[in-house]
Parts: structure tokens; sequence; C-alpha cells
């Protein structure tokens, strides 16, 4: 029902064209700033979504998240294998999530490095390859030369970048929604998912857009979530939304077969969308994409302190 009176709040926005494509990539792997406890269901209603829409994803790892107490926890480290066993592919995410901005080219590298250090046997057990990075609050290299430098030792390390397009600030809302679940307080539960799924629809609505308009055209996206218990609750709407918006799930790979992931890119200290990045590269000052409900940054910002 919820993704119903999504759907008819935003009807009158809903594009038209063809050709709507969306890699569904998830972030945090196993699991991100999950309650003891929750780390099994959180994966299993994650999949168990993916699979029923046959939504090919992919997950980030942070290897740091498998360990407890300085030691592999082998409970966590098998969920990565759900995710293959379940058909879906990982990447690497860094193994502490180090962001790029603040962090020496030698340690951003042992970060990488260290990131793959279970992550890349698992995946050759598997019969499969480790092919994609995920740069850590999207921090690609804030000049030039330290992003030329960063793609270097990545393609040394044979991965491939996995951009963004569909960027968004969900961890807010997910991060309350967590606190208020902890609490108990299903109230705030409910109305944090409202937001959420509200939020996130208008992203992608504005990122479509000023992706049409800067190409003419449909391009393949690519949208960043995390593996939370708000996604575990809400993924299923949040699909459906994008089934009903006319989009199809592909494969990352697919996606970056697109002649759009070559062009030029603005580098910047911040995380922005690519699709951001190729605007600045062009010389356009675009607009800034839709914000946090002011009161939701609010709770966020306090439960932080």
């Amino acid at each position: 029902m919820r993704a119903i009176h999504l759907l008819l709040l935003l009807s009158a926005c809903a594009c038209g064209a063809q050709d709507k494509r969306v890699v569904i990539t998830i972030d945090d792997l196993p699991c991100a700033n999950c309650a003891e406890g929750t780390w099994d269901q959180v994966t299993d209603d994650l999949l168990r979504t993916l699979k029923a829409h046959r939504v090919p994803a992919i997950g980030f790892v942070n290897e740091s998240k498998l360990y407890r107490d300085g030691l592999l926890d082998s409970t966590r480290y098998q969920l990565l294998e759900r995710w293959l066993q379940a058909g879906m592919e990982l990447g690497n995410h860094t193994f502490a999530h180090l962001g790029a901005t603040s962090t020496s080219a030698a340690d951003y590298e042992q970060d990488v490095v260290h990131g793959e250090h279970h992550l890349r046997p698992l995946m050759e057990r598997s019969g499969r390859e480790l092919r994609y990075f995920r740069h850590p609050f999207l921090q690609a290299g804030a000049t030039p030369q330290r992003r030329d430098s960063l793609n270097a030792m990545l393609a040394g390390h044979g991965y491939t970048i996995a951009p963004v397009t569909f960027d968004n600030d969900e961890y807010i809302y997910a991060y309350c929604y967590e606190q208020a679940r902890r609490a108990l307080d299903d109230s705030l539960m409910n109305r944090l998912a409202r937001g959420y799924l509200m939020y996130m629809a208008q992203s992608v609505l504005f990122h479509g857009s000023q992706a049409r308009d800067f190409f003419g055209r449909e391009v393949p996206h690519i949208l960043l979530i995390h593996a939370n218990a708000l996604n575990a609750a809400e993924l299923d709407a949040l699909l459906f939304w994008h089934e009903e918006q006319g989009y199809n799930f592909i494969t990352l790979e697919e996606a970056l077969k697109d002649t759009c992931y070559a062009l030029p890119e603005a580098t910047t200290r911040f995380g922005f969308s690519w699709i951001r990045r190729w605007q600045l590269a062009a010389g356009l000052q675009p607009p800034w994409p839709p914000e946090i409900e002011p009161d939701v940054q609010q709770l966020y910002d306090r439960l932080r302190r």
C-alpha cells in the first residue's frame, strides 16, 4: 500500500521514456549499523526481496565488519556466502571504509588490499572474479592528479570502479530508523519509512531528469543503497516503485558498457553523483538534489551527538 501511495503522489512526474535501466548496488556489507542479532534477518530479507524482483544486485563489502573483538566471525563471513549463493555479485568497498580525501595514497591502497583478504578467495572458490570497487563516501580523488593516481592503483589491482548516478543520503533515514527500532518506537519507524520512500522517489526522479537533459536520452543508472534494517523492510516497495516507473534491473557490467561512463568527470572532495560530476566537467552549474526532510536531518544530528 505504501508503494501504491507513492505512485499516486508522483504519477504526474513519471517519465514515459523507454530503455529505462538501473543497477541496484548495496554498500557496507555484510550489515550497516545493524544491531547484534539482526544481521541474519537483514541479509535474508534483502536477498529474498532481490530474488523476488529478479534483481542481479551487487553488494560492496567492508571486511572490517567480518571481525568481532579482533577475530574473524564465521557467522558474518557466511553472510557473504549467502549473497553468492543467491546469485548476487560482491565487490570491494575497502576494509575500514576510509575516505580518499583525508587518507594518504599509501594508507588508502593498504585499505583496498586489506579489503580483499577474505573476499577474493571467497569469490574464486565460487568460480567468480573480484572485479568491482566502490569508493567509500564516493570520494574518488579531490584533484585530477589524485583521482588519476587512485584510478591507476585500482586498475593495477584488477578493479573496475563502480560509479553512482542515483545518489542519495538514505543513510540518514536508515540511522534514525535503526535507533527507533532499538527503542521499539513503531510510530517513528513508520514515519521514517514513509519519508524515506518519498525521498528516494524524488531523488531518482531528479537524477533521471538531470541525466535526460544532459544526454538527450535515457542512460543506464546505478542506484546506491546500504545493507541496513530500513532497506530490509522497505526494499520491496522501493523496487516496486522503480518497476512502475518502467525501470528494468540490470547488472553493473551491462550498465558500464554505455558510453556515458567514459565521459570526463569533475574531481571533488565530496561524494557527488556521477551525473553532477559530468555536468561540472562540462562547465555547467547543476541544481542541488532533493534534501532530507528538515526534522529528519535534525533528528539525525541530535542522535549522532
